[in-house]
């Protein structure tokens, strides 16, 4: 549900902040002092599109911010699905407009699209204006009006993972043709390419392997005359520590504690002579070949060619080595692949295909308690000459929703000829009949705030007394604003908030506020006769205490 609603610089509004709560309410104010003002900020919130004409004069931006509550599944997966956090069930959306064009948009803090908001939107508030029911003439609305009443929505999301399956399968089918058609034609290079790449026998890593060892051999005669001379100098240094170590030796004889000093120098001896040998022994093995280093350079030159033709870098020539065997395993096992992947699509096919019958019947059933009840709801609603039924035809293909195509037809007039709603209804009737309908499915469905705006412009009398109760009968299972001109509406209300304009500062701004007692009774009383008298003032009163 709409917590609350928190606005600033927008149209007339400069400054807004305002609690609501469950159950029925009501919004009323003489025509201009701002109603649609507020619609329209509620509307920023669910994604309608930001003017920079909204914005208040003078001010440089315009915020709109409200904090819904949903336990809403649907609610929860979008979030999870944008990565937005969950916060116990609080959505906090934040939009602002600036002047020089730029906007940001933001649910719990973290930035979306004005489509994602939109998405978001239809999850929170369901609104129903004189423009709303035009989704009416979307057969996908019709659907899911269908599915709530007739309790197939489980069905519908078995059905849809099959679909989805299904068409996966066939997509995976076609991409498999499409490909072997062109690995046929190219069966016979790849296979040349395959030998190429096979006899290059490439392992990770050796190429860096011969790049030392032709660097090694490139300078093995520079490393041979250091080798040498290093060995030179460590023979003469070797003489001249067995000279020392003779020395200190006798030294240690009249002195013992130069003892020490003599096992250090011996320690040292015998690690410079062990040097020394290890040098000698790999002085001896270095060899210098040509042809050696001939074949290094060889099969360098090699790694680089094949390297070049097939995606730069060893371990690329690889991957394709091994992509190129996948594809023509795919050509000799083509037939076979194929075979079982016609299977799989005749399986799941025969599976969606008896999911979508079950579903249909579903849906008729549903749809011939649904006609029963939206029809009698329009009666009540003024138009006690209006048939309605909903027409539902298979289609010979499947589609997302299933295999059955929708459309409500209605007469508003006895004896006249019945017609699809989107050819035959005015916007009053397809007005009445939104109400309808929604009062008929009130208990389905995850949106838990319905927003109506003027649907009741043209009624009166004992029918605004019924669209009344169809508010009360709704806003037990939600959240039901009401923007309302009827004094009958606005008398069942459990809260009532009024628009009204007054002059701050020589400009005039919009404000809202919550009304009760005395200042509820005279607003009826307005509502009633455009002016406060006894008469309207008893009437007010009696409409309350009903």
């Amino acid at each position: 549900m709409l917590e609350s609603l928190s606005v600033r610089n927008y149209v007339l509004i400069d400054n807004l902040d305002l609690s609501f709560t469950d159950g029925f309410s009501c919004i009323t104010g003489e025509t201009g002092s701002g109603k649609t003002i507020i619609l329209g900020a509620l509307s920023l919130l669910l994604g309608q599109k930001a003017d920079r004409e909204s914005i208040r004069a003078g001010a440089d931006s315009a915020s709109v911010s409200g904090v819904f509550y949903s336990s809403s599944e649907d609610v929860r997966n979008w979030l999870r699905e944008h990565s937005v956090e969950e916060n116990d069930g609080e959505v906090v959306i934040k939009r602002q407009i600036k002047s020089n064009g730029r906007s940001s948009y933001s649910v719990n803090g973290s930035a979306i699209t004005r489509g994602e908001g939109e998405e978001l939107g239809a999850l929170l508030v369901d609104v129903s204006s004189q423009h709303a029911h035009q989704s009416l003439m979307r057969n996908e609305v019709l659907l899911s009006f269908l599915d709530e009443a007739s309790g197939s929505e489980e069905l519908l999301a078995e059905y849809r993972t099959a679909y989805r399956e299904l068409r996966e399968k066939e997509a995976e089918l076609e991409s498999l043709v499409r490909n072997a058609e062109k690995d046929r034609e190219e069966e016979e290079y790849i296979r040349f390419c395959l030998r190429e790449l096979e006899n290059a026998r490439l392992k990770e890593g050796e190429e860096e392997e011969l790049r030392e060892k032709a660097a090694i051999m490139g300078s093995s005669e520079a490393i041979a005359d250091a080798l040498y001379n290093a060995n030179e100098e460590l023979k003469r240094s070797l003489s001249g520590l067995d000279s020392a170590l003779s020395f200190v030796e006798k030294a240690n004889k009249k002195d013992p504690r130069l003892g020490e000093y003599l096992s250090r120098l011996d320690s040292a001896h015998i690690e410079i002579e062990d040097i020394y040998e290890s040098l000698r022994d790999h002085l001896s093995n270095i060899s210098f070949s040509e042809s050696e280093l001939d074949e290094v350079n060889s099969r360098l030159s090699e790694i680089q060619k094949v390297k070049r033709r097939f995606g730069g870098t060893v371990e690329a020539a690889i991957a394709r080595t091994e992509e190129y065997r996948g594809r023509l395993r795919k050509c000799d096992d083509y037939e076979e692949i194929v075979s079982s992947l016609e299977k799989e699509i005749g399986r799941l096919g025969e599976k969606a295909r008896d999911l979508a019958g079950r579903l249909g019947g579903l849906r008729r059933r549903g749809g011939a308690r649904l006609s029963k009840a939206i029809e009698e709801n329009l009666h009540s609603l003024g138009m006690a000459g209006a048939s309605f039924r909903i027409d539902i035809r298979p289609l010979e293909e499947l589609t997302a929703n299933g295999s059955d195509s929708v459309s409500f037809r209605m007469t508003a007039n006895k004896g006249e000829k019945e017609a699809d709603i989107q050819n035959s209804s005015s916007g009053g009737e397809l007005s009445r009949l939104m109400l309808a309908l929604k009062v008929s499915v009130k208990s389905k469905g995850s949106i838990e705030t319905m927003l109506f705006d003027e649907i009741d412009t043209g009624l009166g009398g004992v029918v605004a007394n019924n669209v009344a109760s169809k508010l009360l009968s709704l806003a037990e299972a939600h959240q039901v604003l009401a923007i309302t001109h009827l004094a009958q509406i606005a008398a069942k209300a459990r809260t009532h908030y009024l628009v009204y304009k007054e002059e701050t500062g020589g400009r005039t701004v919009s404000r809202i506020r919550e009304i009760e007692g005395e200042e509820r009774v005279r607003e009826i009383a307005r509502l009633l006769s455009g002016e406060e008298s006894d008469i309207s003032l008893s009437h007010a009163k009696a409409l309350l205490e009903e």
